[in-house]
């Protein structure tokens, strides 16, 4: 039996990135997995390197037809955050529906590569590791890829928010993947209340001392 793979685990951090070499994407409330494919086979392991039972064993037949390569292994989330349309969000944040329009399915979000081919991608940078991503998913109404996109920001967060999101990730272009282990290079950052003041305050909040990122 092949050993399992651990998540890689987000920094908690009060902070406004504002440099260029980062990448943002919402957080996604729900199960967190890493989706070993050989082949046919897919296996499913929890965050501790369990085998998944229950109502997640159907992730690994969800998983069956979407993922295009002969070995992967893929991080990801099990969500019912609520999806738009074909089951992905909103391109652009001016072009959020109504809410009492968008449906609740559960569905697998994709967010990371860990290993295709028989290669680990630990030393590859999260940006190429996203392009491979891309190339070996085949997204539908149950697979999706996580959004990751870059400055300007603030329009996404009102977005993100929108939509039911409390929390979103801040990652380096560059970050290297340490399964297990928890990455200073990955930010996780809470969409707060708003305030009185500027849009970014109102985001990332203003109450504490606020870590500034820039180039």
């Amino acid at each position: 039996m092949v050993d399992p793979v651990f998540p890689q685990r987000p920094t908690v951090a009060n902070a406004e990135v504002l440099s260029v070499e980062w990448l943002f994407e919402p957080l996604w409330p729900g199960v967190r997995l890493m989706a070993r494919v050989d082949g046919r086979e897919v296996s499913v392991t929890d965050e501790l390197g369990k085998p998944v039972d229950g109502e997640l064993a159907e992730v690994a037949s969800v998983l069956e037809n979407a993922v295009m390569a002969k070995q992967a292994v893929v991080d990801g989330v099990w969500t019912s955050q609520p999806f738009v349309g074909d089951g992905s969000l909103a391109r652009t944040w001016e072009e959020l529906p109504d809410p009492l329009e968008q449906e609740r399915r559960r569905a697998f979000v994709a967010v990371d590569l860990v290993e295709l081919d028989d290669e680990p991608l630990h030393d590859v940078p999260f940006q190429e590791r996203r392009r491979l991503l891309e190339s070996v998913i085949d997204e539908g109404v149950q697979v999706r890829i996580s959004p990751v996109v870059k400055h300007p920001l603030g329009g996404w967060l009102i977005g993100w928010r929108t939509n039911g999101f409390s929390h979103y990730l801040a990652k380096h272009q560059n970050s290297h993947y340490a399964p297990g282990e928890r990455n200073d290079d990955w930010l996780k950052l809470t969409l707060r209340p708003e305030t009185p003041r500027g849009m970014m305050g109102r985001l990332v909040g203003t109450r504490d001392r606020i870590r500034r990122i820039r180039d």
